[in-house]
């Protein structure tokens, strides 16, 4: 009888502990994160570092996808620059934001022969840094994105 009880109380307590650790790292700063942003717009969660359980890695490349999403039209094609932004850019968190827009990225196989297919029907944006633009954008339309060194501007084709 005595085994059993004892058994039964580790088991209890080992439930107890990770009950209190889920809550403790989990639930409490989830629980918070949502208390505090709680009537925040979509956009705006996304632009920031999240709860401290699962932290946004992109809230600024979010940011600099939000404000393209806002100037562009629907339709139209958005070229950005290879990937490699100093703040961390990641493809997919551009994508989705910028969805249903086209989204090409220089540098990557067969963007070349992908440019001259664009046609002239759809209004052509291109996201470069701000000391390439004389090479895309000739001063045309040029806005500054947030703080990251990038410009938005319609493209020449």
């Amino acid at each position: 009888m005595i085994k059993r009880n004892w058994v039964l109380n580790t088991i209890l307590g080992v439930i107890v502990l990770n009950i209190f650790v889920l809550a403790y790292i989990f639930i409490i700063p989830r629980s918070q994160f949502i208390i505090d942003h709680w009537k925040w717009k979509p956009e705006d969660l996304m632009e920031t570092s999240g709860p401290t359980d699962t932290p946004n890695q992109y809230p600024r490349t979010y940011k600099v996808a939000n404000e393209i999403r806002n100037i562009t039209k629907k339709n139209s094609i958005i070229l950005m620059p290879t990937d490699n932004w100093e703040f961390g850019s990641n493809r997919s968190v551009v994508i989705q934001r910028l969805y249903p827009r086209k989204v090409y990225f220089f540098g990557d196989e067969g963007f070349n022969d992908q440019k001259n297919n664009f046609g002239s029907k759809k209004t052509i944006y291109a996201v470069v840094f701000s000391n390439d633009r004389a090479n895309l954008c000739f001063g045309r339309n040029v806005e500054k994105l947030d703080t990251t060194g990038l410009v938005l501007c319609e493209w020449i084709n």
